[in-house]
Parts: structure tokens; sequence; C-alpha cells
């Protein structure tokens, strides 16, 4: 059974999405209005991936560190990368340059791409073998300190919007067995109220328990 390092898979697959659909925005852009219509998406984008990222390297890498020395190296350097890309795309938006803007939103769309396939396909499963599922929940629980309490209501709905029906039955169900009852309580209400109409229609016809 996977361990619960692969919980990120859920992240890593909203990342992805939203990475498309910022992408998407940019290139059929005209003007500055269409620009400034995704300013406080990727304000957003931007703050989840660095508060992941951060996790990451709080939680993750120290211990990727120890097992295989300089294994980090790469992902910490394309941390760095993706936080430019993410401060040319801000800047772009603030100057109304649609070029520059549908530049920078390629170039963090390829990125995006190219770090999470490495994540998945080698660190992902390397932590799985080498780690036993209490060391992957300690881990896990260190990757998600750096998220504050407060935002945890935005950001739960925010990736249950941005992947698959299966994956959000799976996520929830994850959220389920790892809060406590009254965390989760909590959580359905972030759900009822933020996860678009469509999406919680077809969430809570397989998860009943959502709407009690």
């Amino acid at each position: 059974m996977p361990g619960p390092i692969n919980t990120l898979r859920f992240v890593h697959t909203a990342i992805l999405s939203e990475s498309d659909r910022i992408d998407a925005a940019a290139s059929a852009a005209t003007g500055s209005d269409d620009l400034m219509a995704i300013s406080d998406d990727v304000a957003f984008f931007e703050d989840l991936v660095l508060l992941h990222t951060r996790g990451e390297e709080l939680g993750m890498f120290p211990v990727l560190a120890e097992l295989a020395p300089h294994i980090d190296e790469t992902y910490l350097f394309d941390h760095e990368d993706e936080r430019a890309t993410f401060s040319a795309l801000r800047q772009a938006i603030a100057d109304g340059d649609v070029t520059a803007a549908r530049r920078a939103a390629v170039v963090l769309r390829q990125h995006t791409h190219s770090h999470v396939e490495k994540e998945n396909t080698l660190i992902l499963p390397f932590v799985d073998e080498h780690l036993d599922a209490l060391e992957q929940g300690a881990m896990v629980g260190k990757i998600l300190s750096t998220v504050p309490p407060e935002k945890m209501s935005s950001v739960v709905p925010w990736i249950i919007n941005r992947i698959s029906a299966d994956d959000a039955q799976a996520y929830v169900t994850v959220l389920e067995g790892a809060m406590p009852p009254a965390v989760f309580a909590a959580a359905k209400g972030w759900i009822r109220d933020g996860v678009e109409p469509d999406t919680l229609a077809e969430l809570t016809r397989r998860l009943p328990q959502l709407t009690s």
C-alpha cells in the first residue's frame, strides 16, 4: 500500500492543473485588463506553491540529504528557479506586458511539469522505499506545518477544484482518516463553501458524509 508521502501527489496534480490554466489564460490575453483578471489567481497560486515547496525543504529534503547526499540539490535549485519565474510573471502582469506574461506563463508551466514529474517519479518512490509509514507521516506533518491554519479553509477546496473526481474522492477520504473528527467537521464546511457546485455535487454523491 502506498505510504503517506504519496498524498503529495494530490497537491502536485492540482499544481499542474493550475499551471496549465494560467498558461492558457495568459496565452489568450490581448491586453492589460485580461492580465489583471488573472492577477489574484496567480498571487494565490504563487503563495500556495511557496508554502508547498518550503514545506518540502523543511520536512523532506533534509531527510533526503541524509539518505542520499546531494540528491536534494537539484530540487532546491528548481524551487529557486520557480520563484524567479513567478516573480517575472507577477511583474509582467503589473506592467500590462502581454508578451512577457505569455512567456513567463509558458516557462512556469514547462518548469512545473518537469519538476513535478521528477518528484513523482524519483523522489516519492525513493521516500516510500526507505522510510516506514510513521516516518513518512512525520515528514508529511512537517511539510503541512508551513500552511497556516487559517489558510487551510481556502487551500483544501482549491485542491479539490483542480483534481479529478476520483482524486478528489481519494483526497477527502485521506483527510477524513488523518484529521481529528472536530477538524474534519470544519473541513467539511470549507469544502461545502469553497468547492465549485458541479464538483461538490459529484463529491457529495460519492461521499454523503460531507453533507452531515
